[in-house]
Formats: structure tokens, sequence, C-alpha cells
């Protein structure tokens, strides 16, 4: 088990946003290595989820904590988020939870299973995986989330695929603690999340997208977004990553490409490091507007 100790990492290291962040989700036999791999290329931000249907959580947990011992990482040095998922989530013969338990119970035993897979004492973001079924549900499933807070087992709390404004909009004014993430599927059926994205910008969450490439291959291969990205030294799916960030998205980055991952990571460093991989708002267009969304750029650009 990898402890928390006294001192955190500074803001720097971990807190920086937008930023690219390893998704695990079906990976099932292969998370271990790949979560290992991708700590070695440069990933310190992890996300997962206790529903075995989708992820292999103790595989996170195996993965990140063989690579931190031969890199002589700290747990401090990796940022991990995992999620309760309801019921209906998950496959009917394999819940990690006891489906017959009051949902407070089963909340709390959620977050125990996590622990014990990610072998840590502390979770750094622990989002509800979808809505309930009830606004009385959704209640009870987030006010056991902030008494993990309250008790120092999870930094931060956070929301996903939650598609109506309206709805994260009152989750956000009713609760006690506030919030962190959003973490959606980024694709047109949806507009892009452009009302969720102004809404998270102005209440400082972080808007984490998922599906980013799958669902927008039309906004990185035309011919003058794959001019853009040869100009900018990047391959056409690092050109949208760095799109997206530069319009405050953090992507979920899944690659199983260790090439790619190494790609990825170079990309984020360059951000990091104070470039602007698009010299101007015609650059950023290029690719903004062939996502077919009007107002894409629901972020005040900073170019």
């Amino acid at each position: 088990l990898f402890q928390s100790c006294c001192c955190f990492v500074g803001a720097f290291e971990l807190s920086d946003r937008p930023k690219l962040t390893y998704g695990t989700a079906w990976k099932k036999d292969a998370t271990a290595d790949l979560v290992y791999k991708a700590i070695q290329t440069g990933f310190r931000h992890i996300d997962t989820a206790c529903q075995p249907r989708h992820y292999h959580e103790a595989g996170v947990g195996d993965g990140w904590t063989r690579a931190a011992r031969e890199l002589n990482l700290k747990r401090e040095d990796i940022w991990i988020q995992t999620k309760f998922s309801g019921v209906g989530a998950h496959d009917p013969n394999n819940i990690p939870y006891d489906v017959t338990a009051p949902l407070e119970d089963r909340v709390r035993q959620s977050l125990e299973k996590s622990m014990a897979n990610l072998q840590t004492d502390y979770i750094d973001s622990w989002v509800m995986h979808g809505p309930e079924d009830s606004w009385d549900d959704h209640w009870k499933v987030w006010r056991t989330m902030e008494s993990a807070v309250d008790e120092g087992r999870v930094r931060q709390l956070g929301m996903s695929n939650f598609y109506r404004l309206e709805d994260i909009q009152w989750a956000y004014e009713q609760s006690r603690i506030k919030p962190k993430v959003v973490q959606n599927r980024f694709y047109a059926d949806e507009g892009h999340d452009v009302g969720i994205r102004a809404f998270c910008k102005e209440h400082d969450i972080e808007y984490q997208s998922f599906w980013t490439l799958t669902a927008n291959p039309d906004a990185y291969r035309h011919q003058a977004a794959l001019d853009l990205a040869e100009e900018k030294g990047l391959t056409p799916e690092g050109l949208f990553y760095a799109f997206c960030m530069s319009i405050g998205i953090s992507p979920m980055d899944g690659t199983t490409n260790e090439i790619h991952m190494r790609e990825d990571i170079d990309l984020m460093n360059r951000i990091r490091d104070g470039e602007q991989i698009f010299s101007n708002i015609e650059e950023l267009a290029i690719v903004g507007d062939a996502l077919g969304t009007p107002g894409w750029n629901a972020e005040e650009d900073e170019l």
C-alpha cells in the first residue's frame, strides 16, 4: 500500500490544467502493463473506475505501483481518479458492492474497493459516474462522497456523463463540496458541451473529455488540418489534443501505443513550457470550425 505523507506535490506538478490524463477503459488484462508504460513515458494522471464491466481497476493499481517503484516516485507524484458507478452501469454478475445494501453503503463499499484495488490510502479525484434515477438518490450519493472528503480519504469530487447544463448547475449550487471535474463524451450530438464548458470555466471546474478522437475525426483529418499538423511537427491526433487543451479541455488519452504515449507527453510538455501551438485564432479555427458546432470555443481564447 502506497500511503500519503504530510507534504503534497506542488501545483505545477499535478494541479496544472488543462492536461492529458491516461484513460484506462476497455484495456482488460493489458491494463497493468499499459499503465506502467504510460507512467514510464511521463503520464502522471490516471483515470479509472470501480466498474469491472469496462475497467480493470486492480490492474491500474498494479501498473502505477510497479512504475513508481522503478522510478522512485511517491504516491503524491501520481494523480489518481476513479469513479462510483450506479447499479445500472454494471454487469449484473460482477458488481463491486452489495446491491441489497442502502445506497450510501454501496458508495462507501465502492470507495473501499477502489482504495484496495489502487493500493492507496486516498483518492485524488472521485467522480460520480453518471446520474442516479432521482435527485433524492443523487444527493444520497453526493453527500456520502462529500463525507469521504471530510475524512481525508478523497481530495476532490466530480461528475461524469451529465449532459444537461441545468443539471450541472443545480448539482453545483446545491452541493456543499463543489464538483471540481466534469467528464463527458466530447461529440457533436451534445453540441460539444459548449454551455457546460462555459459553466466549467466560470466556476473553475476542469472539463475532461472522453471519446475525444473517436467522435471527431473530421475535425483533424481534413487537408488543412493535416497540413497544419505537419507544420507544427504533430500527428493529426496530436493536433486535435493541442486544440482541445488550447480551449481549456483536458482530454482522456487512452492510446495503447508507446510511441504515441511519448508523442502525447512531448506535446503536453511543449504546452506547459509556454509554447503556443496555435499562433492565432485563424489556426485554431482550422480545427474548431470543422467540428460543425457553432460557438465551439466556449472559452475566451487566450491567443
